[in-house]
């Protein structure tokens, strides 16, 4: 493995730590929009966490986040209309801290995603999160970059939720294909690698055509878990963590 593909690795962590969130604002009255603000923000954080430590392939990262987000959940200052997901986002937070494996992580990070979308929804909430940046140059880091936009933008699709996002995401995730000679010449990950990167564009072909918001989530899980266990194939070169 070269130096080159190494860096970059490691550069594409920092990026995916400093990019996958978003601001989110929400439009109400001024003194409620302050409070209700900084839960979403709150909310959002945590839930990015989750996300990020799944993409990344690390399920230990995954716990902590998920559990802030099953101790911190509180009614007060909600409507009904709000306040009655919060024991959806509850269990599927939980559901989170027990996984023992990445797509289960997933699933569960997906559940949380599309529970913040049907509270938008019902209490017509409109979140206003930052578009994700393009991606730029060649080879396998602009191909990761890529990735990274598309899977942002299906994530904004559930959280908004936006079936524009969605399929914007779905569709860049679809045509981002990397073709074997810009992969890692790892002969013991290749065919791994390979397989797991034909997985992550069947499933945005699949996506590309569901408009069940459930059935959207699942989808969602399934692509971060399995772009999760692209990343943690190898510990010292695709995996999150410095080299041992």
């Amino acid at each position: 493995m070269s130096l080159r593909i190494r860096s970059s690795v490691f550069i594409l962590a920092i990026i995916l730590a400093a990019s996958f969130g978003g601001r989110i604002l929400l439009s109400s009255a001024p003194a409620q929009a302050a409070g209700q603000d900084a839960h979403m923000a709150d909310h959002f954080s945590k839930v990015d966490a989750v996300q990020l430590a799944v993409i990344r392939g690390v399920l230990d990262e995954v716990r902590e986040p998920a559990k802030w987000m099953v101790d911190h959940q509180s009614a007060e200052g909600m409507p009904e209309r709000a306040s009655r997901f919060i024991p959806e986002l509850k269990k599927a937070a939980q559901q989170a801290v027990d996984a023992t494996e990445l797509v289960a992580a997933g699933q569960a990070t997906g559940e949380m995603a599309a529970v913040c979308g049907r509270c938008h929804a019902v209490t017509a909430a409109r979140p206003k999160l930052d578009a994700p940046p393009a991606a730029s140059g060649t080879g396998t880091e602009a191909h990761m970059l890529e990735h990274q936009r598309a899977v942002t933008l299906m994530y904004q699709g559930l959280v908004v939720p936006s079936t524009d996002a969605w399929l914007q995401g779905s569709g860049r995730l679809k045509a981002a294909a990397l073709k074997a000679d810009k992969l890692p010449s790892d002969p013991g990950l290749t065919k791994e690698i390979v397989a797991l990167e034909d997985r992550v564009h069947e499933l945005a072909d699949q996506a590309a055509t569901t408009t069940n918001h459930n059935a959207r989530s699942k989808l969602y899980g399934e692509v971060i878990a399995s772009c999760g266990q692209c990343h943690a194939l190898h510990g010292r070169v695709w995996g999150p963590g410095l080299p041992k």
